[in-house]
């Protein structure tokens, strides 16, 4: 189960609160929108996948995909209230 300590943690594996354009959600992925895919470092793909629950890490065009399961909806809005970003 996600914390709010997740999210941040998620962040940053992304290169900062401030190179996230949006989080949202499809039924069972968590969507990260990136203003700077270059921000994200190599390493940042195998911390994506040690964050809970996540299956699987999809990348597409300037988005990173956390397939997470049905409890996407819940995160995104963790996520989007933890970091202050709209949803």
């Amino acid at each position: 189960m996600w914390t709010s300590s997740d999210c941040l943690k998620m962040a940053m594996y992304a290169g900062g609160v401030g190179n996230i354009e949006k989080v949202y959600n499809c039924f069972t992925r968590l969507h990260i929108a990136l203003k700077d895919l270059a921000k994200m470092n190599v390493e940042s793909e195998k911390k994506f996948q040690s964050l809970p629950d996540v299956k699987k890490l999809i990348m597409c065009g300037n988005e990173v995909q956390l397939v997470v399961g049905v409890d996407a909806v819940r995160i995104s809005a963790l996520c989007c209230k933890s970091l202050s970003l709209k949803n």
